[in-house]
C-alpha cells in the first residue's frame, strides 16, 4: 500500500452521491416544548446570530464569488458539513479539514450509514429503538485524487492509531484538491467520495425515508417507508444489488 497521495492521479468523476442523515418525520422545531410558541421566532433569531453555518454563508456571499442565496453551495445540506466540524474527523481527514462524504449508490450509503449508527448507538448503550433516516442525493462533478488502492485493512481499523494512519495519507492531499475517491470497507465493490470543495456539488434532493431497527446490540432491519421493502443489513455489503431500481 502506498502511504503517500502525491503520486496518485486525479480522476474525473461525475454522478450522483448518496448519504443518509437522521430524520424527524414530520419535522419538529428544536425549541418545541422548550419555550412558549410566541417566543420561538425571537429565540431562533438570537441563535442565528452565532450560528456558524449562517456566519459562513454570509461570508461566502460577501466574497467576490458570485454566489446567490439559492446557490447549491449554500444549500443547508451541502454547506453544513463544511461549517460544522466532525470531532472524530472523516475517513482521511482530521476535524480541522472538513469534508462531505458521499457514496456512489443508495446501497453503499445504507451499508456505511448502518455501520456508523451501530457504532454510535453501541457507545451510548442505547436501548432498543427505531431510528428514522432520510436519503439525500447530490449531483457531483469534479477531479478527485484516486485513493481506491488504499488497503481495506487500514480502512477497517477503528482504533485511534488507524484513524491517524489514514489522516497521514490525507495530509499529503493538496489544499487545492476537490476531494478523494476511495473504497468503503463496508462495501468494497463501491466508490466513495470525500468532497473537499463544495463547488463540485449540485443541489441535494431528499429521496427515500428509512427506519433502522436497533435491538440494543445491532441494527437488525432496515425498512424503506416509500415502497414498504424490508432489508437485512448484512445483505447490503456484497456486490449484488438488493435495492429495487
Amino acid at each position: 500500500m502506498r502511504s503517500e497521495a502525491g503520486d496518485r492521479p486525479n480522476v474525473g468523476w461525475r454522478g450522483d452521491g448518496f448519504r443518509l442523515i437522521p430524520s424527524r418525520f414530520p419535522p419538529v422545531s428544536i425549541y418545541e416544548d422548550v419555550v412558549a410558541e410566541d417566543r420561538l421566532d425571537a429565540l431562533v433569531a438570537i441563535e442565528n446570530l452565532t450560528n456558524p453555518r449562517l456566519q459562513s454563508a454570509h461570508r461566502l456571499m460577501g466574497l467576490s464569488l458570485g454566489l446567490s442565496p439559492d446557490s447549491p453551495r449554500l444549500q443547508n445540506w451541502n454547506h453544513a458539513p463544511f461549517a460544522y466540524s466532525n470531532p472524530e474527523g472523516s475517513r482521511f481527514f482530521p476535524p480541522e479539514r472538513p469534508c462531505l462524504e458521499l457514496c456512489d449508490s443508495r446501497q453503499t450509503a445504507l451499508a456505511v450509514s448502518v455501520a456508523r449508527r451501530e457504532t454510535f448507538l453501541a457507545r451510548t448503550q442505547e436501548k432498543p429503538i427505531g431510528l428514522d433516516m432520510r436519503m439525500l442525493k447530490t449531483p457531483v462533478e469534479g477531479e478527485f485524487v484516486d485513493l481506491r488502492d488504499v488497503d481495506l485493512t487500514l480502512l477497517r481499523d477503528p482504533s485511534l492509531a488507524g484513524r491517524k494512519a489514514r489522516w497521514k495519507i490525507g495530509e499529503t492531499i493538496s489544499a487545492s484538491a476537490e476531494g478523494v475517491l476511495y473504497r468503503a470497507p463496508e462495501r468494497p465493490s463501491s466508490v466513495c467520495i470525500s468532497v473537499l470543495k463544495a463547488g463540485v456539488l449540485g443541489r441535494s434532493l431528499q429521496t427515500v425515508h428509512y427506519r433502522y431497527t436497533w435491538n440494543g446490540q445491532r441494527v437488525t432491519k432496515v425498512y424503506a417507508f416509500d415502497d414498504g421493502v424490508e432489508l437485512l443489513p448484512e445483505s447490503l455489503a456484497g456486490p449484488a444489488e438488493v435495492l429495487a431500481a
